[in-house]
């Protein structure tokens, strides 16, 4: 019999690579990369307005973006290391960039673009709206170019492959873009929405409860039935009456609950507009495990109507911006380690395992030889001269999948010593 002391993994790992490290760019070049991306981001729709003061104030925000990226460009190039760059004007790093061999096409309209920013900041006049649509058009070529030049690839890639943490939705979004740069929209929507079924809609699935009658009698503890999975969907619908009534399709095993859904979106600081833009934007997919293959499921006008470039690159961006804040959230969280060394107290032959923390309780097992008993929690009963060890007895002997046979979780009481 061996007794040991449970050695739990963190439910979410603590990634600490730093982008530099990931890159080989240095930590403020990334940093002010992304910075650039966002304030572009944010200027593009003000270009693109018919509203001069809008226009305008994008014409600001894009600027704003331009300095930066060139300023990022510079330091990643060590150029700051012989020269001060702070001072320099908007010109100079342009000159800068050109003395370093980073090319910045049409550079005598994004000086342009400069002047007027200055004459729209520092003198109030208002741009016209095709004069900034052509800024912003210049402005993301040369952007383009000059990135490309010093890091190989977009500021777009860099977002993507670096923020994210490595795994099966990062890989998925990175399929989702090239997709895209193939023009084909619809199956990148329909890997952007394997992923969301991954990250978010994999709790609301019942299809571990295909063949669970209502009437079955729950276990112990509860520990089968979270198994199961689903414990997000509604309670009614985790049962074979109501899945053989209800579900046509494999896609329909996702049973959302709605309460459920938007204080899991709060949680993560996600808008839930954006969550039911993407499954109301990309088709319906479901995979029963990660070894199942996946069905998918669209409207016949689907390709048609949605599978655009435009909703393709909306569905990919926002994908990734909610998957940066539930990482994010997963970062923040903090637990103790339970690995370190320690000798346990004497387990029984004979010694009765309570499922709950009293001897009045129902014994759901004796210990005995051909078990595993590793003690997980120390706990004090309800009789307060009594304490309790909660531990899980695992059988030596195993089935064909290679898991015990036996699986309990119960109360040992603690002996005197």
């Amino acid at each position: 019999m061996v007794i040991e002391l449970a050695k739990m993994e963190p439910q979410h790992a603590i990634h600490t690579g730093s982008l530099a490290t990931a890159t080989a760019m240095k930590t403020q070049t990334v940093h002010s990369l992304l910075i650039a991306r966002s304030l572009l981001e944010r200027a593009r729709p003000l270009c693109m307005s018919e509203d001069r003061y809008l226009a305008s104030a994008g014409l600001v925000v894009l600027q704003d973006s331009l300095e930066m990226a060139f300023y990022a460009l510079l330091i990643e190039l060590g150029v700051d290391d012989g020269k001060s760059l702070e001072s320099k004007s908007f010109d100079e790093l342009l000159a800068e960039l050109k003395k370093a061999d980073v090319p910045v096409p049409k550079s005598g309209t994004i000086k342009a673009l400069n002047k007027q920013r200055v004459l729209t900041k520092h003198y109030a006049q208002v741009a016209e709206p095709v004069t900034v649509r052509n800024y912003l058009d210049t402005a993301e070529v040369a952007l383009d170019a000059a990135v490309n030049r010093v890091i190989g690839r977009s500021v777009q890639e860099l977002f993507l492959c670096d923020l994210l943490q490595d795994g099966e939705s990062k890989a998925l979004l990175k399929a989702a873009e090239e997709a895209i740069g193939q023009r084909q929209f619809l199956e990148a929507l329909v890997e952007i929405r394997k992923v969301v079924f991954i990250e978010f809609e994999l709790p609301y699935s019942i299809h571990g409860w295909k063949d669970v009658s209502k009437d079955e009698p729950s276990t112990p503890f509860g520990l089968l039935e979270l198994s199961r999975g689903g414990w997000k969907a509604p309670r009614l619908k985790r049962n074979k009456e109501w899945i053989e009534a209800n579900v046509a399709d494999p896609t329909e095993y996702v049973q959302i609950d709605a309460d459920e859904w938007r204080v899991q979106a709060l949680e993560y600081g996600i808008h839930t507009a954006e969550l039911a833009n993407l499954r109301r934007l990309t088709p319906a997919v479901f995979r029963a495990d990660n070894k199942s293959p996946w069905s998918t499921k669209y409207d016949a006008s689907f390709p048609a109507n949605e599978a655009t470039e435009a909703n393709a690159k909306y569905c990919l961006d926002r994908a990734i911006s909610i998957l940066l804040k539930k990482q994010e959230h997963a970062r923040t969280a903090r637990r103790p380690e339970r690995g370190a060394a320690f000798d346990p107290p004497p387990v029984y032959i004979g010694d009765e395992v309570y499922k709950r923390a009293t001897q009045s309780s129902e014994v759901v097992h004796t210990v005995a030889e051909g078990f595993t008993y590793e003690i997980q929690e120390y706990v004090d009963g309800f009789d307060a001269s009594e304490k309790f060890f909660f531990l899980r007895a695992a059988s030596e002997a195993r089935g064909e999948n290679g898991r015990p046979v036996k699986v309990v979780y119960g109360f040992l009481l603690m002996r005197g010593e």
